[in-house]
């Protein structure tokens, strides 16, 4: 990459972590090594950290950017980053319920996702555990710690995705 110039792309090289270099004699080298690299539009050298030539760099990326309607909907969430953070609620209380009990080893499934008819949503999540005594844990007494677990996530997923959710979650060994 950056061995040919593309006239379909414009093509901007970043160097990041400026601020980790003690000799800024250092940077001037680095800068002579890339300034004639081909395929390349502008240089940048940044520092995320600081924030030094991330105001340039923004500058740049806003005046190359084509002014043209969305292709999606920006405000609209696809459905497969809407599964995503159904397996990262769930998880996240799981963690919250059962701190260094489980080890992370466990497997966690999305098993079932469907927009119901009224606009809710049926989301299915397994946990397979290695060990029958893991299953326990996180099953909890009668299924109390699971069940929690459910209530708290049910209840945070509807106030993300804005409407009913009916959450069903299942405990399994291997």
């Amino acid at each position: 990459m950056g061995a040919q110039a593309n006239p379909k792309q414009k093509r901007v090289l970043c160097m990041n972590k400026i601020d980790l270099v003690e000799k800024k004699k250092d940077l001037l080298k680095v800068v002579e090594e890339f300034k004639d690299l081909p395929g390349y539009d502008r240089h940048f050298m940044i520092s995320g950290l600081k924030g030094s030539g991330v105001k340039h760099l923004n500058q740049y990326l806003m005046e190359q950017a084509v002014k043209r309607p969305w292709d999606e909907d920006p405000l609209s969430m696809s459905e497969e980053v809407m599964k995503n953070i159904s397996l990262e609620v769930v998880r996240e209380r799981l963690l919250d319920h059962v701190h260094q009990e489980i080890p992370y080893g466990i497997d966690h499934r999305l098993m079932d996702w469907k927009e119901l008819r009224d606009g809710s949503l049926r989301i299915e999540q397994h946990f397979v555990t290695p060990k029958l005594s893991q299953r326990k844990i996180l099953v909890g007494k009668k299924g109390s710690k699971i069940g929690r677990i459910g209530v708290e996530a049910n209840e945070e997923l509807r106030s993300i995705f804005k409407r009913e959710v009916h959450l069903i979650l299942q405990v399994r060994n291997k």
